[in-house]
């Protein structure tokens, strides 16, 4: 042996059941029963019958080596039930089993299975019809869904299924203006896109003349341009607010046409470089406060504008700036956090870095936009990064440079334009808390802005703008009228007022730059 135990033998004494040397086999007793085959001890057949009185069950391993069978007998073998139906070699075996539970064939005459025959082919049958009969009402079930199906499409007449966003429906009035109230006086401005005209618009059956600006697609553009300028139209029409330009009507002439408000001093950029000298903290601070404010509507109404600049904020009095150029300007849908814009060209230098890289826009990079707006207004129309190529910018900034600040800004204010270009957006300020900051600093605008002789600044004069000098046409004056009073009145039905003065017409003349 190899070890101390009964299974670690070389060779066994008496008997081996599997590798375990044993005394004896299990020939008489136990829970299962046993023959010795020399000195193995092999199981008896599960169809042999347990025997007592020192009598052995088996005396093979098969069951056709029973003492007795446990179920029934067939010939030799010890089986579990007599055959019934098995196949044989030339027909079907039948067999009964008598009083000692041994099987017998059945006589020749017996029909030999034709119940089971029959009871299979009528359960054959039974089952076909349940498949017909479930086939037959599934159709049927079919053939009703769609009929129904079809009846409520018809007595919907295609509407489609409501998906409710829960954005305000957007009621602005869009005004369409015929070909013949419009008169084009002279060349504002032109680019890419096309032209902007200054002209009068004189409303059909009305005498009064009102000043205004037409921007005019060139004729050369294609479909795209087409919808684009009506997309600016669209989010024009939409915004009603004091320091956001007006769009007064669409002429769908063959080449269309927006008529905007007339601003009687030129872009804010310009404006500031030519009266600098005049221009003092108080009012300074209060361009940033309507630029903010305006800027805060847009917010509300979910426009992102793309392209905040002093260039895009006009001058309609030394008192009143409005924003203007709705051209790259997007609405957000009711889910939508941001913008991803197409190619094109972009103003790099006002753009925040999420916008140079993943042309993503959103309210907040719209603030950034607005820092760059106040420094350029802070410097009189000094321009961002001069002298640095577009394509080093987005280095320069991650790098962590921004703009300088202003010889007449406090670090409050630059403070403010710092927070404004924060590279995460999220933890850039909001449009309403910068126009409460800039409302505070307003209100002590000495204390922020250091601007020599500023106690004897005075408002520069309407009447000194070499922009508005240029508009003023003397046989326009006639029957003169702003655009806001014209319109304002007409909503309680009251007849307009009518200037003829010239100091009247100049306080109310508008512009729209393009």
């Amino acid at each position: 042996c190899w070890g101390p135990g009964p299974d670690q033998c070389l060779s066994c004494k008496r008997f081996i059941r599997g590798r375990t040397c044993i005394d004896s086999c299990n020939l008489y007793d136990g829970e299962f029963r046993e023959f010795a085959n020399g000195s193995v001890c092999v199981e008896c057949d599960p169809q042999c019958e347990k025997m007592e009185e020192n009598m052995i069950t088996c005396y093979g391993p098969g069951p056709d080596h029973c003492t007795k069978c446990f179920h029934f007998k067939d010939g030799p073998n010890c089986v579990e039930k007599c055959p019934d139906g098995l196949q044989g070699a030339n027909s079907f075996i039948f067999k009964y089993a008598d009083e000692d539970r041994e099987c017998h064939p059945c006589h020749p005459n017996c029909t030999q299975g034709t119940p089971l025959i029959a009871a299979g082919v009528i359960g054959g049958l039974f089952i076909i019809v349940i498949m017909g009969l479930t086939f037959a009402v599934y159709v049927r079930r079919k053939s009703i869904k769609k009929k129904r199906a079809l009846r409520r499409f018809l007595e919907t007449e295609l509407v489609e299924p409501l998906t409710p966003s829960g954005t305000a429906p957007n009621q602005a009035q869009l005004r369409i203006l015929k070909e013949t109230e419009l008169k084009r006086v002279k060349v504002l401005g032109s680019g890419a896109f096309g032209t902007v005209y200054k002209g009068i618009w004189v409303p059909e059956g009305e005498t009064v003349k009102i000043p205004v600006a037409i921007k005019i697609l060139n004729e050369t553009t294609g479909p795209k341009a087409n919808v684009e300028f009506m997309d600016e139209a669209l989010i024009m029409a939409s915004m009603d607010h004091p320091h956001l330009v007006r769009l007064l009507g669409v002429c769908l002439s063959p080449t269309i046409q927006l008529v905007t408000q007339l601003m009687p001093h030129g872009c804010l950029l310009d404006y500031v470089h030519e009266h600098k000298d005049n221009i003092g903290s108080q009012l300074l601070l209060n361009w940033c406060v309507q630029i903010a404010k305006g800027m805060m509507y847009l917010e509300e109404r979910r426009l992102v504008h793309r392209d905040l600049a002093a260039r895009n904020v006009l001058v309609k009095s030394p008192n009143h700036v409005k924003i203007t150029d709705f051209g790259l300007a997007r609405l957000l849908e009711g889910d939508e956090k941001e913008y991803n814009a197409d190619g094109g060209k972009m103003p790099i230098k006002w753009m925040a870095l999420e916008c140079i890289h993943y042309r993503k826009f959103t309210h907040q990079s719209d603030v950034w936009s607005y820092g760059v707006t106040i420094w350029e207004l802070m410097t009189f129309g000094g321009k961002p990064y001069d002298g640095i190529p577009t394509r080093e910018i987005p280095d320069l900034l991650e790098k962590g440079e921004r703009l300088p600040q202003p010889p007449i800004c406090t670090i409050d204010v630059y403070m403010v334009m710092v927070k404004c270009w924060m590279i995460d957006a999220d933890s850039r300020p909001k449009f309403k808390e910068l126009a409460a900051e800039f409302s505070r600093m307003a209100r002590d605008p000495q204390r922020y802005l250091v601007i020599q002789g500023d106690d004897r600044m005075k408002l520069p004069s309407p009447n000194d703008s070499k922009f508005f000098q240029n508009l003023l046409d003397e046989e326009d004056l006639e029957d003169m009228m702003d655009a806001e009073e014209y319109l304002v009145p007409q909503a309680f039905n009251i007849p307009p007022p009518i200037y003829t003065s010239r100091t009247r017409i100049d306080s109310n003349r508008v512009r729209a730059s393009s």
